[in-house]
């Protein structure tokens, strides 16, 4: 007698672990685009706080641009904008930190006093004194999740808010 399994027994099985793979798969794959936009949230957060450690140490302020349009994230010397305009300067000028944001994770909103951006260019200066001009960063991901990103314009201490839904 030969042992072995049935074409039926062996449908049943790929149809149990199909199954089983669609109800899974999204549960892992989810995290991903939440764990993107945690991840861009705090590398913009680090080099917020790097600006305005390097502004106090070096005496010389910072500049961070938040490039709507591009979703892009640069750090500027402060004194890079004394010889020309601060447009011409940021499209052209050396950047000392340039950040892309990942695919899906963008820059909705950012708002500083009466200043409220959600295209275009909006940017925070870290003094050499710690103190910075404030502000808020909103950024979203794809699934409607999103992180702030709180600047004191005080102390200049960066701050990341929790997620939350967009409603």
């Amino acid at each position: 007698m030969k042992k072995g399994f049935t074409l039926i027994e062996l449908l049943v099985v790929l149809v149990i672990i199909s199954l089983v793979s669609a109800f899974v798969a999204p549960r892992i794959v989810a995290p991903i685009g939440n764990l993107q936009l945690k991840t861009a949230s705090k590398k913009i957060a680090g080099a917020m706080r790097y600006s305005r450690s390097l502004a106090v140490s070096e005496k010389e302020s910072r500049v961070c641009f938040f490039d709507f349009d591009n979703q892009q994230v640069s750090i500027f010397l402060g004194s890079a904008f004394d010889s020309g305009e601060p447009e011409d300067v940021f499209k052209n000028g050396p950047a000392e930190v340039r950040y892309d944001l990942p695919e899906g994770v963008l820059l909705k909103k950012a708002v500083s006093g009466d200043i409220d951006v959600e295209s275009g260019i909006f940017h925070v200066i870290f003094f050499a004194n710690g103190s910075a001009s404030g502000g808020e960063i909103l950024l979203t991901n794809d699934r409607g999740r999103s992180s702030s990103i709180q600047i004191d314009f005080i102390t200049g201490m960066v701050a990341l808010a929790k997620p939350n839904h967009i409603g």
